[in-house]
C-alpha cells in the first residue's frame, strides 16, 4: 500500500510542482540563514549573564551581525536597481496576439532578472510566468554575439533561440554589451565590478573590528569607521558608474520601465553611515569615558588604560634620579667622576626628595611633587620620549680676566690653529714667551715658538 502514494493508475510517481518566487536566491537564502543561526547560538547563552551585562551582549550581537548580513546579502542580491510596470504588449513574434502582463527588472552586481506574469486564460493551454536570469559574469568577451563573445551576449543569443516572450528580449537588449552599439550592459557590468569589490573590502574590516573590540577599543572604532566607509564608497561607485542618463525603456506611450535605487542600495547605504557614526562614537566615549564604554563592550577597564603605564614610568624616573643625587651627595670626586663617565648620556635634571622634615629645617624642605593621572596616549609619550635631548648642553667657559693690553690672553687650545704662515706668525707681536693658556682649568706653559 505504501508503495501507491503519488501514484495515478500504476504510473510513476508524480509531484506536483513546486513555485518559488524569484527572490528565494540561494545563495541569498543560505547567507541569511547562516546568520540566522549565529544570531540564535549567540541567544542562547544570553540568559546565563547577569545584570546589564546581558542588555549589552544582545545589542553588540544584534548589531554586529546585522552589519555583516548586509555587507554579505547586499553583495549577491539583485535589488540594486529595480524597475516595474503594467502594459499590453505583443507576446511572441509570430502570433500578433496582445496580452496584458506584469513587468519586472531588477539590477545586481551580476546581472539582471527579468519577470513577466501575465493574467490567467489569455492564452488556450499557456501560463504567462516567467523569470529570467542574465549574467555578464566572466570575461567581457569579443564584440557581437559569437562563440567568443561575454556571458550575456550568448544567454540572450540562447534566449532568442528559445523563443521567449518578446518583453523579455526587448528588455535583455538593452543589456547587451556593446551589442547593436547599445553601452548600457557595459556601464552596468562596471559599476557592479567595483562596487562588489568594495563590499568584498568592507567584509574583512568588519572582521577585524569584532576582533579589536576586544583588544583595544580604539582601534575596533577605527576599523568600524573603515567599514563604513568601505559600503558608501560602494554605494557611490554604482551611483556614478552604472549611467549618466537613467535608463528608461519604453513599451507604451504611458508604459515605461524607469529604473529607482532599490532595497539593497538604501539598506546598504543607511548601515554604511550607521557604521561610521558608531565608530566615532565609540572613539569619543573611550576617550572621555573610557569606563563606560569598556562595561558596555565587557573588556578590562585596566588593560588599555594608559595612566598606570605613566605613572610606573614616572616612578622610575624618580627612582633613578634619587639613585643619582644619593652617589652625587656622598663625595663630590666621586659625583664628578660618574657625571664624567655618563657624559654622552642625557640625564634630566634631579628632582628634591620628599624627607621627613623637622622644626629646624621646615622652611628648606621641598614639597613633594603630586603627579595627577595622565590619559595621554601611548603614541605622545612615544613622541615626548624621542624628542628629548641626546646630550648634556656644552659646559661652561672658565671666567677669565682679560685686560686692553692683552686681549690674547686666557685661549683654548681648541681655539688656537695649528699650522700659520710667516705673515701671521709676524702680526703676532703681542705674544710673549711666557704667556700663560688656561685649558678647562689647566695652566701651560707655551713660548713663541709653538706658534
Amino acid at each position: 500500500m505504501g508503495f501507491d502514494a503519488f501514484r495515478k493508475n500504476g504510473g510513476p510517481t508524480y509531484y506536483d510542482a513546486v513555485h518559488i518566487p524569484w527572490e528565494t536566491d540561494l545563495v541569498t537564502s543560505g547567507l541569511i540563514f547562516s546568520f540566522v543561526i549565529l544570531a540564535f547560538s549567540f541567544y542562547i547563552i544570553l540568559p546565563g549573564m547577569a545584570g546589564k551585562e546581558k542588555l549589552f551582549s544582545f545589542i553588540r550581537i544584534t548589531l554586529s551581525l546585522f552589519i555583516g548580513a548586509v555587507i554579505l546579502v547586499s553583495n549577491f542580491s539583485m535589488t540594486w536597481e529595480t524597475a516595474s510596470t503594467s502594459t499590453l504588449t505583443k507576446y511572441k513574434a509570430g502570433t500578433g496576439q496582445e496580452v496584458n502582463v506584469s513587468i519586472g527588472v531588477n539590477i545586481g552586481f551580476r546581472g539582471i532578472n527579468i519577470t513577466l506574469k501575465g493574467d490567467d486564460d489569455q492564452i488556450i493551454g499557456e501560463t504567462i510566468n516567467y523569470n529570467e536570469h542574465f549574467s555578464w559574469e566572466g570575461l567581457q568577451g569579443r564584440f557581437g554575439f559569437g562563440p567568443f563573445s561575454g556571458r550575456f551576449n550568448q544567454e540572450y543569443r540562447a534566449a532568442q533561440q528559445r523563443g521567449l516572450p518578446l518583453p523579455i528580449l526587448w528588455i535583455a537588449e538593452y543589456f547587451t554589451i556593446d551589442g547593436e552599439g547599445i553601452r548600457w550592459g557595459r556601464h552596468y557590468r562596471q559599476a557592479g565590478w567595483y562596487s562588489h569589490i568594495m563590499l568584498w573590502l568592507a567584509f574583512p574590516l568588519w572582521l577585524l573590528s569584532n576582533i579589536l573590540f576586544f583588544v583595544l577599543l580604539r582601534y575596533g572604532a577605527y576599523f568600524l569607521v573603515l567599514t563604513g566607509l568601505s559600503m558608501i564608497i560602494s554605494n557611490i561607485i554604482w551611483a556614478t558608474l552604472r549611467n549618466v542618463v537613467d535608463l528608461v525603456i519604453p513599451f507604451t506611450t504611458h508604459d515605461k520601465l524607469e529604473f529607482s535605487y532599490g532595497g539593497s542600495f538604501w539598506v546598504c547605504l543607511i548601515t554604511g553611515i550607521v557604521c561610521v557614526v558608531l565608530g566615532i562614537v565609540v572613539f569619543l566615549m573611550d576617550k572621555l569615558c573610557p569606563t563606560y564604554v569598556a562595561a558596555f563592550f565587557g573588556v578590562d577597564v585596566l588593560q588599555d588604560s594608559e595612566s598606570i603605564v605613566v605613572e610606573e614610568d614616572d616612578e622610575q624616573i624618580v627612582t633613578d634620579q634619587s639613585k643619582t643625587i644619593r652617589n652625587q651627595g656622598g663625595s663630590g670626586e666621586g659625583a664628578d667622576d660618574v657625571d664624567g663617565e655618563d657624559d654622552d648620556l642625557y640625564q634630566p635634571p634631579p628632582l628634591a626628595i620628599p624627607q621627613q622634615s623637622t622644626d629646624r629645617d621646615s622652611s628648606f624642605v621641598r614639597p613633594p611633587i603630586v603627579r595627577k593621572k595622565s590619559y595621554n596616549t601611548a603614541e605622545f609619550r612615544i613622541t615626548k620620549r624621542l624628542q628629548r635631548p641626546r646630550r648634556r648642553d656644552p659646559p661652561p667657559r672658565p671666567v677669565t680676566h682679560k685686560t686692553e693690553d692683552d686681549e690674547d690672553k686666557n685661549l683654548y687650545l681648541n681655539d688656537i690653529p695649528m699650522k700659520q704662515t710667516s705673515a701671521e706668525l709676524s702680526a703676532r707681536n703681542v705674544v710673549s714667551e711666557n704667556d700663560e693658556l688656561y685649558t678647562n682649568g689647566t695652566q701651560i706653559q707655551t713660548s713663541a715658538s709653538r706658534y
